[in-house]
């Protein structure tokens, strides 16, 4: 869903407009004729299905493993080597580096060469990610409806 559309535009189809649905031509309609939908709406649809969402799938990814989050918060307090990491969370260098690039190509994190050590640091994206996860405050009582 593009959040900069107008909320106006997004919901614009109505329920008083509702059409029978008109499929592609050329091929099969999977819609059944009873189930009504604008052409706006389902045009809409039609372009969603087909936007590019690769950017958004590889932060969710990035955002998915628990040792990656405490990179990010570790990031956050200071720039870090990855001698640090290595140190602190008990873990080969080999595997380290595969989630540190995860976070890279996420555009989460980044990092420089200071002499013989890699320091990374949070970037405004990775910043925004944790302040948005940590609004998810994750509780089984809070999910009962």
């Amino acid at each position: 869903m593009r959040m900069d559309e107008p909320e106006k535009v997004r919901k614009s189809a109505g329920v008083k407009n509702r059409l029978s649905a008109s499929c592609s031509q050329g091929s099969p309609c999977k819609i059944p004729p009873s189930y009504r939908i604008s052409s706006e709406a389902l045009e809409k649809v039609k372009w969603l299905m087909r936007e590019d969402v690769s950017d958004t799938v590889a932060v969710l990814k990035a955002l998915s493993d628990p040792m990656r989050l405490r990179i990010l918060k570790a990031l956050r307090i200071e720039d870090l080597c990855v001698c640090v990491f290595v140190e602190l969370m008990n873990c080969e260098y080999t595997k380290l580096s595969y989630h540190l690039k995860l976070l890279k190509e996420a555009g989460l994190v980044d990092c420089t060469k200071d002499g013989n050590f890699l320091i990374y640091h949070l970037m405004e994206l990775g910043e925004k990610m944790l302040e948005s996860v940590e609004k998810l405050q994750f509780s089984p009582a809070n999910n009962r409806k």
